[in-house]
């Protein structure tokens, strides 16, 4: 059976790596991923094997995919400035904080509960939700958050105790496209 060599470049991309990281994980040199790729040189069969087994069991972390620097809004914030970022920005949820700690959610659902009441007068705090979502961190992996999308629409991420991204259900739809992307 004839290794495909030429579909190590577009794996790669798929998966998002730099011939630098994979010439790292297989144990050869980065110009030795970039003559392969170009088909300058005949691999020998142990390295293709090599290559296409780091490439399998690359994991997509939470990093790869998530929104940097998510909106955020004070928890002593008028509700009614929550409602002006989720129309703003196109979110049905803002993460809420507190002297720069995670205490909660804010979702359209709240907002709708609150309708009959003046927002401008509510803080944030008053309406949100008691309990905010998961926090992982940068590093954890897609796979294994997954299940947590069973019951929240969001997942935030972390790194040393800092808010640094969150993950909604509209970030895994490009996942999809990859086959085998999240695989082991």
């Amino acid at each position: 059976m004839r290794i495909p060599i030429d579909s190590i470049p577009k794996m790669r991309r798929r998966i998002g790596i730099t011939q630098a990281e994979l010439a790292e994980k297989v144990g050869v040199s980065q110009a030795y991923i970039a003559r392969l790729e170009n088909g300058t040189i005949d691999p020998k069969v142990s390295i293709v094997n090599k290559i296409f087994e780091v490439l399998e069991s690359w994991g997509v972390t939470c990093a790869d995919i998530m929104s940097k620097k998510p909106v955020t809004v004070d928890a002593r914030d008028a509700a009614s400035h929550v409602v002006e970022l989720m129309l703003e920005h196109g979110f049905s949820q803002i993460p809420v904080v507190r002297v720069g700690k995670i205490v909660g959610m804010v979702t359209e659902k709240d907002i709708v509960k609150n309708l009959m009441r003046d927002l401008t007068e509510m803080s944030v705090q008053a309406i949100m939700e008691s309990k905010g979502p998961p926090l992982v961190e940068e590093e954890t992996r897609v796979e294994d958050i997954l299940q947590l999308f069973d019951t929240f629409q969001a997942v935030l991420v972390q790194r040393n105790g800092r808010l640094t991204g969150i993950i909604t259900r509209s970030d895994l739809l490009p996942l999809g496209i990859g086959n085998g992307r999240l695989r082991k």
